[in-house]
């Protein structure tokens, strides 16, 4: 069962490196999966939705961050350390290498897990924008396997562990900072604690 998966898993990968290849690929794929070309991008929407969405934003980009921080540790010293799966740069003859490959295992892909994870919360607090949210995971991943750095599995693995860090640790940010809390709530609830502090005296 495994070999086939394995087997499976390899084949996909020279389809998708291999074969369905074009130029203009050739020249977008290594960018899109250049992850520093989303720092700039990334820190400008984090201090827009601060600067906008005051506490609600700056709940959502200190949920972010976490998630992103413990999604990539999770993926990289326990399922990178525990399957230490070679890349198909290095296992594979005639693999097409668009961009540097590292000895850093395979499984799961890093930028999968990063970009799931932060798509799933674009998703949670902002459902209509599922469909780029996910487009955006699904070029990422696909480009990690054009540029022949991971297999399918790893792009599968790490949406899924992207997926189910980001709606755990949402889950918990909901009962440490619920969304719905901010000043002017702060203020409701400070009232309400004065006037049942002013009944009992």
């Amino acid at each position: 069962m495994l070999e086939a998966l394995l087997a499976w898993d390899e084949h996909i990968f020279r389809v998708l490196n291999e074969d369905w290849v074009d130029s203009t690929l050739d020249r977008v794929m290594p960018f899109v999966t250049n992850g520093s070309n989303y720092n700039i991008p990334l820190l400008v929407a984090a201090i827009i939705l601060i600067v906008v969405g005051h506490l609600r934003g700056l709940r959502f980009v200190v949920l972010a961050v976490i998630s992103v921080v413990i999604a990539d540790a999770i993926g990289t010293y326990v399922f990178k350390h525990t399957f230490l799966r070679p890349r198909p740069c290095i296992a594979l003859e005639g693999v097409r290498l668009l961009v540097g490959c590292t000895n850093l295992p395979s499984f799961p892909s890093n930028h999968v897990v990063n970009s799931s994870a932060l798509a799933t919360l674009v998703i949670l607090s902002r459902p209509w924008c599922w469909l780029p949210a996910a487009a955006l995971v699904l070029l990422i991943g696909f480009s990690r396997i054009y540029v022949g750095v991971h297999y399918p599995l790893d792009i599968l693995g790490g949406g899924v562990l992207g997926v189910v860090v980001a709606l755990a640790l949402s889950a918990i940010m909901t009962l440490i900072w619920p969304e719905s809390s901010g000043p002017d709530e702060g203020r409701r609830m400070f009232s309400i604690s004065l006037g049942a502090h002013s009944k009992v005296r």
